[in-house]
């Protein structure tokens, strides 16, 4: 019977997480977020083959501007109160971008009128707040580097993690994505920068 109490009890307070995260904020205009990433400064130098930085593709719920939150149940909802700056692919687009360039190269942004020799393009797993003790912001991207020129897939690699955030307010919650989103675009572009362009 205690078992049965803890569970109810464990699964109780998530629930009570949850109306929370989704309570908060609630009145007024939502407050807009930024993934802060102030561009490099100074020259940067060329890829030996130009590269194409598309942005990522996603299921319908993460091409938003919403702060999603994915229950234990795989239910999504929204946090209340708070909006992104721009569509998530968008942004994230932006963020792969300037990690690239603060490795001191540049590449394109796809549309941009250049054409390049190799694309990097990316699909959103996961962008979302997770309920529990403690809650967390969970990032998962698949990226793929495809050669352009004859049309094939080069490498390909998933990145992934975790990040807790401080409470359930909408600042530390996007602050939380924006932590994880910083460590995971720098190695990414270790990773396209060691195909050896």
């Amino acid at each position: 019977m205690r078992g049965i109490d803890m569970i109810h009890t464990s699964r109780l307070s998530v629930l009570i997480g949850l109306g929370l995260i989704l309570s908060a904020c609630a009145s007024g205009p939502p407050a807009t977020y930024d993934l802060l990433s102030p561009p490099a400064m100074g020259a940067l130098k060329p890829l030996s083959h130009g590269l194409i930085v598309s942005e990522p593709t996603a299921p319908r719920v993460f091409d938003t501007d919403r702060v999603i939150v994915r229950g234990a149940d795989g239910a999504v909802t929204f946090l209340e109160g708070a909006q992104w700056s721009d569509r998530v692919p968008a942004l994230l687009q932006t963020r792969i971008i300037r990690a690239i360039e603060k490795k001191g190269y540049s590449v394109a942004r796809e549309g941009a009128g250049v054409v390049g020799e190799s694309q990097l393009s990316s699909e959103i797993v996961s962008f979302n707040l997770v309920p529990g003790s403690p809650t967390q912001v969970e990032v998962a991207l698949v990226m793929r580097l495809i050669d352009t020129r004859e049309g094939k897939l080069v490498a390909s690699r998933s990145f992934q993690n975790r990040v807790v955030v401080n409470s359930l307010s909408g600042s530390d919650i996007t602050a939380g994505f924006d932590a994880s989103v910083s460590e995971l675009t720098p190695a990414i572009a270790d990773w396209v920068l060691a195909r050896r362009f």
